[in-house]
């Protein structure tokens, strides 16, 4: 109902200390935000690059493990055929032993035509040229041999350092998680104040009646309920309760829309007071709007949408149609939302 004071005319400026204050505050913890988003920044830059690195050392400890695995399968073909030569090379000497260095000679002289003594030197230069070829190659495959074993002691101590290093890396990068797990901590800690300054600063992020109206500043002006009650002879007496207004009221024209001034959800919130009437609970808080004359959208709701139409019902029968606004901080108990209506109406 309308309060003594006269209604203030929307688009009124706030000069308020407290209010300038606030606003002191929050610019203050926005800049200590932004501090630490640039720290966060910096934090991520040296996680992306461990990350880097800790792939590259993944990739080159996979090339490496490669590189032992086919130096170990190529030192065992070697001393596979290192054996296959050795026994060869053993059974020629035994059989050079068995014989004895006469043999060729006998050889020679054995053959009783030039074909068979042609056939016996060239017999002889055969088994010499052999016995050559298998000591050459032994020695090329020992050589091999060689070069594979140290390169297979060079690729595990290279393995060696690269198991070490990215166990360096990845404790490296848990202890900037760590960091950055506690700078976000923080960060969030400082955005939630800045939220709550914020919300406690400017609340409402639009006018709750959307279209012509005017704000009375009436927040604990004194309110009359009459009420009846069945007294100890029986009969049904009339009684005034005197109370303090817990809002504003908003008066516009019948049928004006009422939106919600933030996100939320918009629940039926009817009343004997109050009429048809809906909260809107956001995540700073409720905002409560009695007398509608009917309902708009319920449920979940996002700034702007239309919850209700200014009416007059409930107790506010036979006055001006207004919406009764009430703001209540943290869902405690209800205080002057003016000034921040002044901020958006």
């Amino acid at each position: 109902m309308l309060a003594a004071t006269a209604p203030v005319p929307a688009g009124a400026q706030v000069d308020d200390p407290e209010v300038r204050e606030a606003q002191r505050e929050l610019k203050e913890a926005r800049e200590r935000v932004r501090a630490k988003r640039e720290r966060i920044r910096a934090i991520q830059g040296r996680i992306d690059a461990i990350a880097t690195r800790i792939s590259e050392l993944r990739s080159s400890i996979e090339r490496t493990e490669l590189g032992i695995r086919r130096a170990r399968r190529a030192i065992e073909d070697l001393r596979a055929r290192i054996a296959e030569i050795q026994s060869e090379i053993d059974e020629r000497s035994r059989e050079a032993f068995i014989l004895g260095p006469a043999t060729g000679l006998q050889m020679l002289l054995a053959a009783d035509s030039y074909v068979q003594l042609t056939r016996a030197i060239g017999l002889l230069d055969e088994l010499n040229s052999r016995d050559a070829e298998l000591a050459a190659e032994l020695l090329s495959a020992q050589e091999r041999m060689n070069l594979r074993r140290a390169e297979l002691e060079r690729l595990e101590l290279r393995r060696i350092g690269l198991l070490f290093e990215l166990g360096t890396r990845r404790r490296e990068l848990r202890e900037v998680f760590r960091e950055q797990r506690k700078v976000l901590e923080r960060l969030r800690a400082r955005r939630d104040l800045a939220r709550r300054r914020l919300s406690q600063l400017r609340p409402f992020a639009v006018c709750p009646v959307d279209g012509p109206h005017a704000i009375a500043d009436d927040f604990g002006a004194p309110r009359v309920d009459v009420i009846e009650v069945e007294g100890k002879d029986g009969k049904v007496k009339r009684k005034e309760r005197v109370r303090k207004h817990q809002g504003n009221d908003i008066f516009a024209p019948l049928g004006t829309e009422i939106v919600a001034p933030f996100d939320g959800v918009a629940v039926d919130a009817r009343n004997e007071l109050g009429g048809l009437a809906v909260k809107v609970i956001g995540e700073f808080g409720y905002v409560y709007n009695a007398h509608l004359s009917r309902y708009g959208k319920l449920g979940p709701v996002e700034t702007g949408d239309v919850i209700g139409y200014v009416g007059t019902t409930g107790n506010a029968r036979g006055t001006s149609p207004h919406d009764h606004f009430e703001w209540h901080p943290g869902g405690g108990p209800a205080v002057d939302p003016h000034p921040f209506l002044l901020l958006v109406c």
